[in-house]
């Protein structure tokens, strides 16, 4: 069966002035801004807070669209039959055989779907796509229907104390440039002001290095055993929120990423979902577009770390099994991924 989507998972409703329900208890409410001078209220239930696991989200229908086609060819490819596919997209059988026997370069794009989103993932020969001066290795994959991985959130994944105020007292924090994607090719360019300065965006930047902090040392062990992450650091990077000010502009990256949120709770949008982190909580997904937005009534810092990866041949057969393998209890088969040195900092 199809995964639930993140948005119907977690509890959140967006506010209406004289609209309660009686049945739902309500433990948070904030105001925040991820566009210019667009004001969301967003309530935040005790489900919200409960909610964890692997979960379905897609910034837009045509998306949605285009990664069920793939997934047709892909999951026909893994030796699945047209009904199987059906039920575990939850997709009629006539949709899986209009696509599955195709070749994904053969699939059109759907309105809304970027057009750097239907090549291959990472550097190619041309350099199309090579977005973030990632290196791959040979047991990476990158194919067009490796984009899209289901959101994992895990509540508590970090739980010690002294990671907020070690990674903050420890690190060489610098100011980050505001950049733009070419939706064509996927390249980044800088954005300027009217002036023709360039813009920053509101956090602050930092890498990530063994011995910053030792208590995230043992958590990101913790992270490479349990996820098969291959245990090397040069791809992670951190991002400072002094405040509710602090903010990162909704973007994707071409490659997989497992952030880490700690100190204050922040709202990190996950394809136009607020997902409200906690200090301790992690965030795995794919290339779905996120963001931090300014959340006027936060005082306190927030950091975020933030590890690139690209998936190997096992990692990507384990992420179609979410969405096959009928006994929730069986766990799929891990191996290990390959941390990348991804150059943008412009990552949640």
């Amino acid at each position: 069966m199809p995964l639930q989507r993140l948005d119907e998972a977690f509890g959140v409703r967006r506010s209406q002035q004289g609209v309660q329900d009686p049945q739902r208890k309500v433990l948070r409410t904030y105001r925040w801004m991820q566009f210019h001078g667009k004001e969301e209220v967003t309530e935040f239930d005790e489900s919200h807070f409960q909610a964890e696991g692997l979960f379905a989200q897609n910034s837009s229908q045509g998306n949605k669209e285009y990664q069920d086609r793939l997934r047709c060819i892909h999951l026909r490819k893994e030796g699945l039959e047209k009904t199987e596919i059906a039920k575990a997209l939850g997709r009629s059988v006539k949709f899986v055989a209009k696509w599955w026997q195709k070749e994904p370069k053969e699939i059109p794009r759907p309105w809304g779907v970027h057009e750097y989103l239907t090549k291959e993932m990472g550097r190619n020969e041309r350099g199309v796509g090579a977005t973030n001066g990632a290196s791959m290795t040979e047991e990476s994959v990158h194919d067009t229907a490796t984009w899209w991985r289901d959101v994992e959130v895990k509540r508590q994944f970090a739980n010690d104390p002294a990671i907020y105020d070690e990674i903050l007292q420890n690190t060489d924090w610098k100011p980050s440039n505001a950049r733009t994607r070419d939706f064509a090719t996927g390249a980044y360019h800088l954005k300027y002001d009217q002036r023709g300065n360039i813009r920053w965006e509101g956090h602050q930047g930092g890498k990530y290095k063994p011995g910053l902090s030792p208590a995230m040392d043992k958590v990101l062990q913790k992270l490479f055993v349990e996820y098969g992450i291959e245990d090397r650091t040069s791809g992670v990077i951190t991002n400072w929120y002094p405040d509710g000010q602090g903010n990162l502009g909704s973007h994707r990256h071409d490659c997989w990423t497992a952030l880490f949120s700690f100190g204050h709770e922040r709202i990190l949008t996950i394809d136009n979902t607020p997902l409200l982190m906690q200090n301790g909580d992690l965030c795995i997904f794919g290339t779905q577009r996120h963001g931090v937005p300014i959340m006027p009534e936060i005082t306190d810092g927030r950091i975020t770390l933030v590890v690139f990866f690209y998936p190997d041949k096992m990692q990507k057969k384990g992420m179609w099994q979410t969405i096959t393998d009928p006994d929730p209890s069986c766990e799929a088969v891990w191996r290990p991924l390959y941390i990348v040195a991804c150059t943008s900092s412009s990552s949640a």
